[in-house]
């Protein structure tokens, strides 16, 4: 394919925006397995880091901005549990206590060291996402719930990362099922940056807790009811249900408004996306064998434990990534339109330590592309899978940063790409016929 081929500059500067719609490859069957640079910019309003809220430029009107009030009070409850959690947990047991636990026997020091510098990370994000949507609340004329008082009932410091593995995989749930009744795209944008984040949480924590970073090819929703009777397990204070309640009267979600660009485009991005992932993994997996994976300079700090899981770790990712192609192929079919096809690529890597390094890069950029695009898939089936999809490509980032001596979660919120910047990087890749 030229890269001066029309669909080929299409789909490069959909690469981006395209990702989001991804998710729609959940509907035709992934789930079951186990932008535009103005979008860019109104998602990077929220910097939970500093504290500041989550951009509300254009929500000024109460109409269009008090909706979604409810919805922050639910995330703010949970980001309150959270970080309850860690501050309560770090304070109870030290380092040592942390990196010895029993949980962690079956793997070096490397990642034994790492775990309790990582968990004060997490508990700072967790810190600043109640920081930022309490001010966002306010911001649009709400009260914030208050911290509640808990009972997380751990002993153990293996009993503390487990119950932080089952809080960090709900926290996932609970941003894919809450987004679509989200009203306002710049607090969806910032949602879903906080979305990814704990996805990667997740990702780790399911790792030193011997589980699968990535269980699925597309991550499941929990409606609300779901979420606050397993939250309801640790609360022991009295709560308000009915800041919760959602009026009957709420406007259509902003991202459902008329545009020029069909979901069948933004299907055909992202399958643009997923076909460059699945072939650079596929054609990986056949280039080198597991040894020589196993083997790669870039994992000579880990021990045997985190070395032997690379492999298969690898090839699940990979599963997942032809789920999305075929996924998404169908249901661009099922839209009436004509799926675009796979290119050809150089991806340029000749040791394993430059394919995990190749893999790293890609896995970043597709979290950074859904959450620029997030606002433009106007069908709730699309959109919901979307979701599924964008945590996935976070879960498989936080383990290939893990790999590559980088933290699993740089940020309390991921930053979005602009088309052009997406573009730029996948054009890296794409050769002629």
């Amino acid at each position: 394919m030229s890269p001066n081929d029309d669909t080929t500059d299409r789909t490069r500067r959909a690469f981006l925006g395209t990702t989001a719609t991804l998710g729609s490859i959940a509907i035709a069957g992934c789930a079951s397995d186990g932008g535009d640079p103005a979008a860019a910019t109104q998602t990077e309003s929220m910097e939970t880091e500093t504290g500041t809220e989550m951009g509300t430029e254009t929500a000024t009107d109460e109409d269009d901005a008090a909706p979604d009030v409810p919805i922050l009070n639910y995330a703010l409850t949970l980001e309150h549990l959270e970080n309850a959690f860690y501050r309560e947990g770090l304070e109870t047991f030290s380092d040592d206590e942390l990196s010895g636990a029993d949980v962690l026997s079956q793997f070096d020091g490397q990642v034994c060291q790492e775990v309790p510098g990582y968990l004060q990370t997490v508990g700072d994000h967790e810190a600043a996402h109640v920081k930022t949507l309490s001010a966002t609340v306010e911001k649009l004329g709400g009260t914030p719930v208050e911290e509640g008082e808990y009972d997380f009932g751990y002993e153990t410091p293996s009993e503390f990362l487990a119950v932080a593995k089952a809080l960090e995989n709900t926290g996932v749930a609970a941003y894919a099922g809450a987004a679509p009744m989200v009203v306002n795209n710049e607090v969806l944008g910032a949602a879903a940056g906080i979305h990814s984040v704990e996805a990667r949480h997740a990702s780790f924590l399911n790792l030193v807790n011997d589980s699968s970073p990535f269980p699925k090819a597309v991550d499941e929703a929990k409606s609300m009811s779901e979420v606050l009777e397993i939250a309801g397990q640790f609360v022991t204070s009295e709560v308000d249900a009915s800041v919760y309640e959602l009026e009957d009267d709420r406007p259509a979600p902003q991202r459902k408004e008329a545009d020029d660009t069909s979901d069948v485009n933004v299907l055909n991005y992202a399958l643009t996306l997923e076909h460059l992932e699945n072939a650079f993994y596929r054609e990986g997996l056949e280039t080198f064998s597991d040894d020589e994976l196993m083997h790669a300079e870039a994992l000579s700090e880990f021990g045997d434990e985190i070395k032997m899981l690379v492999p298969d770790h690898l090839e699940t990712v990979g599963a997942h990534e032809a789920a999305h192609v075929s996924a998404i192929s169908d249901t661009v079919q099922k839209l009436g339109g004509t799926p675009v096809q796979e290119a050809n690529y150089d991806f340029g890597y000749e040791t394993p330590s430059e394919f995990l390094g190749v893999a790293k890069a890609l896995e970043n950029t597709g979290v950074a592309a859904y959450k620029g695009a997030v606002d433009t898939v106007s069908n709730d089936d699309v959109f919901t899978a979307a979701l599924g999809i964008h945590s996935v490509e976070a879960r498989h980032a936080a383990f290939l940063n893990e790999l590559n001596a980088t933290s699993p979660f740089p940020k309390a919120v991921d930053e979005p790409k602009s088309m052009s910047e997406v573009k730029e990087i996948a054009g890296q890749f794409i050769v002629e016929e």
